[in-house]
C-alpha cells in the first residue's frame, strides 16, 4: 500500500510500518513502567511517594542525559549492519535480558534484584531510543516524514493498546499480584520487532533507496553546516530556528504533561469523579489523537508544518482555557478532552519532523537526542511545579498552569523559518541534465522545481 505523489513517486508505507514496530515495542514498556513501577513501589516496597516519584524520573532524568550522547554516536557508527541497527539490536538484547529481574524482584520481595533489573533496562532503552527514532528519517524523503512520523504514532499507540489490555487482563486482582505474564508480553514483542526489522529492512540499502527516491522529487540533501576543529556549526538563521522549534517542543511539554499526569486528581478534587470514571475523561483524547494523525499529517503537506502546529496550539490554549472554567462536570468536557486531542496529533506529529530538516543526514541521531532532551526536561519540572501549584494555590488553576505554558509555546515559533513542508507539488523532478533557474536555498534542504522555489 503505497501513497501516489504529484510526480508519480510513491510513500513506502511497507518500509514505514516495519521501521515503526521497535518503537511500537518500546512504548509497550512505558506503558507498563507508568502503572504497573508505582503500585510495586508502593505496595510491595512501601516506599514513600516523594521517593516513589524520584524513581519514576530515572526515565527521563536518564533520557536528558543519555539520548544525545547515544544519538551523535550512532550518527558516528560505521557498521555493514548500518548506522542505527547495531543500538536497536543490541540495546534490545540487553532490556530482555534485565527485564525478567523487575517482576522476579517484586514477586520474592527483592528490592536490589528489582532495582537492577530496572536500571539495566532503562540503560538499555535508552542507548537505542534516539538510533530508532532517527531511522525513520534515515529511511523517509522529507515531504514524507509528516505522514511517517503519524504511521510511527498510531504503531506506538496501538502498543500502548495491546499492553493496557494485556495488564487488564493478565493481572489477577489480588493482594500481591504476580506481573511476570505482563513483561512476557512485552519481552517477546520487543525481541519480535527487533527481529522482523533486522530481516526486513537492510539499513544501508533502505538509505540508499530514500536518497534515490529524494532524487526523484527533487530534494537533494547537501551538508550546509561547516565543522571547525570538528565542531559543528550551523548558520545563525538555522539555529535560530532550531532552537525555536526545541522551545517549542519544551513548552508543550510542560502544558501537556501537567495536565495528563495529575488528571486523576484533579477531576476527584474539582469535579467529584471517584474511582476510575476520571479514565473515561483521560481515554477521549487518545483515542482522537490516535484518529486525528493522518489527517493532520496530511493538513502539515497542505498548509505547513509551522501553520498546523499553530493551528493545533490554538486548539490546545482554547481547551485549556474552556477546562479552567469548568467549575463542575458537564458533557462538554468531552468536547474540550477531544479538542487536547486534535491539538495533541497536530504539534506530536510536526515538531520532530521540523527539527529532521534543520538536521543532515550526517547528524539526525544527534538532532533526535536534542528533541527528547527538550521533552524530557520539561516532563521532569512539570510535575513538580504544577504539583506545587495545586497544593500551594489551589487545584482550579491546574488549567491555567497549561493555558499560560500553551500560549507561550507558540512564541518561539515566530523565530523558525526553517524546518517546514515541502507541499507535493513543489518536488515535481527536473527533467534530466535540465534545472530552471538555478536552486533556491531551503534550509538544509534544497528543492528544484521547473516553475517556482518556495523556501521552507
Amino acid at each position: 500500500m503505497n501513497a501516489p505523489s504529484a510526480d508519480g513517486s510513491e510513500m513506502d508505507y511497507k518500509r514505514t510500518i516495519l521501521v515503526s514496530l521497535p518503537f511500537m515495542a518500546f512504548m509497550t514498556f512505558w506503558s507498563a513502567y507508568d502503572g504497573i513501577i508505582p503500585l510495586m513501589l508502593k505496595n510491595t516496597f512501601h516506599i514513600g511517594d516523594t521517593v516513589s516519584g524520584v524513581v519514576m524520573a530515572l526515565d527521563n532524568i536518564l533520557a536528558v542525559l543519555l539520548l544525545p550522547i547515544f544519538g551523535s554516536l550512532s550518527d558516528k557508527t560505521k557498521s555493514r549492519y548500518g548506522r542505527r541497527m547495531p543500538y536497536i539490536l543490541l540495546g534490545t538484547l540487553f532490556a530482555v535480558l534485565g527485564m525478567p529481574l523487575i517482576p522476579l524482584g517484586d514477586y520474592l520481595y527483592n528490592f536490589p534484584m528489582f532495582i537492577i533489573g530496572l536500571g539495566v533496562v532503562l540503560l538499555a532503552l535508552s542507548s537505542y531510543r534516539s538510533a530508532e527514532v532517527a531511522l525513520m528519517p534515515d529511511v523517509t524523503p522529507s515531504p514524507y516524514r509528516s505522514k511517517a512520523d503519524a504511521l510511527n504514532s498510531l504503531s506506538a499507540t496501538a502498543g500502548t493498546m495491546v499492553i493496557l489490555a494485556c495488564i487488564s487482563l493478565l493481572v489477577p486482582a489480588v493482594k500481591h499480584p504476580d506481573y511476570m505474564a505482563v513483561f512476557a508480553v512485552i519481552m517477546v514483542l520487543m525481541t519480535a520487532s527487533a527481529l522482523i526489522l533486522f530481516f526486513t529492512v537492510k539499513e544501508p540499502e533502505a538509505v540508499a533507496r530514500m536518497q534515490e527516491e529524494s532524487r526523484k522529487l527533487g530534494v537533494v540533501y547537501q551538508e550546509d553546516t561547516v565543522s571547525f576543529g570538528g565542531k559543528e556549526t550551523l548558520p545563525a538563521d538555522v539555529k535560530r530556528s532550531l532552537l525555536g522549534v526545541l522551545a517549542c517542543v519544551f513548552f508543550f511539554f510542560f502544558a501537556y504533561n501537567a495536565t495528563s499526569s495529575a488528571l486523576s486528581k484533579y477531576a476527584n478534587v474539582m469535579w467529584g469523579m471517584e474511582g476510575g470514571s476520571y479514565a473515561t475523561l483521560q481515554l477521549v483524547p487518545v483515542i482522537v489523537t490516535l484518529f486525528a494523525y493522518l489527517p493532520m499529517a496530511g493538513l502539515a503537506v497542505r498548509i505547513g508544518r509551522k501553520k498546523t502546529v499553530i493551528t493545533g496550539g490554538l486548539l490546545l490554549i482554547i481547551a485549556y482555557g474552556a477546562l479552567f472554567f469548568s467549575g463542575k462536570f458537564s458533557p462538554v468536557l468531552y468536547v474540550y478532552m477531544s479538542m487536547i486531542g486534535i491539538g495533541m496529533a497536530a504539534v506530536s506529529i510536526n515538531v520532530y519532523p521540523m527539527i529532521m530538516e534543520i538536521s543532515t543526514p550526517e547528524t539526525t541521531g544527534k538532532y533526535t537526542g536534542y528533541y527528547y532532551t527538550a521533552s524530557m526536561t520539561a516532563q521532569i519540572i512539570t510535575p513538580v511545579l504544577s504539583g506545587a501549584v495545586m497544593e500551594f494555590i489551589g487545584y482550579r488553576y491546574l488549567f491555567l498552569y497549561a493555558f499560560i505554558f500553551g500560549v507561550i509555546t507558540l512564541i518561539p515559533l515566530l523565530f523558525v523559518h526553517h524546518g517546514d513542508v515541502m507541499k507535493m507539488e513543489e518536488t515535481a523532478p527536473q527533467p534530466t541534465g535540465q534545472m530552471s533557474g538555478g536552486l533556491q536555498e531551503l534550509s538544509l534542504i534544497h528543492i528544484s522545481e521547473p516553475t517556482r522555489q518556495e523556501a521552507i
